[in-house]
């Protein structure tokens, strides 16, 4: 696989790439609303820094220079970067279908809305819930 093609989902939020000793540090920007999740970060491999970008903020992900160590590291930056589109994009949908429950609200009357009832499209597969949100607080350390 090239460089471009492992780098280029990352490239948006990608700051910087630098060797420190045996290790490489991804330094990447996400927007402050961001969530970390604990699955995506060892916390004792990544660490806060400030960042000069209004409403964002600024991680160091370290990984030793080995290629299961730097593939781990630029999955779980994927990972976040996944995860908090998605939730982005789910946030959006939750918006565009609370304006149309409101439309709907503005135009029927209180008996036909009190007949108003919601009807999920069945899912081939099985929804699983996410915990363990976390956000660093710039106390991870690097080795």
């Amino acid at each position: 696989m090239s460089l471009y093609k492992e780098f280029s989902s990352l490239l948006p939020y990608l700051q910087s790439v630098r060797k420190l000793d045996t290790y490489l540090s991804f330094d990447v920007s996400f927007p402050k609303t961001w969530k970390l999740l604990k699955r995506f970060v060892d916390e004792e491999k990544v660490m806060e820094q400030p960042s000069k970008i209004d409403n964002e903020r600024m991680f160091s992900f370290v990984a030793e220079i080995s290629e299961e160590s730097v593939g781990v590291i630029t999955q779980n930056i994927k990972g976040i970067i996944m995860y908090n589109l998605e939730l982005e994009e789910k946030e959006r949908l939750f918006q565009n279908k609370v304006d149309e429950l409101k439309t709907i609200f503005e135009k029927q009357n209180l008996d036909n809305l009190k007949g108003l009832s919601f009807e999920l499209k069945p899912e081939p597969k099985k929804i699983t819930l996410e915990d363990g949100e976390e956000s660093v607080k710039g106390t991870g350390k690097t080795k």
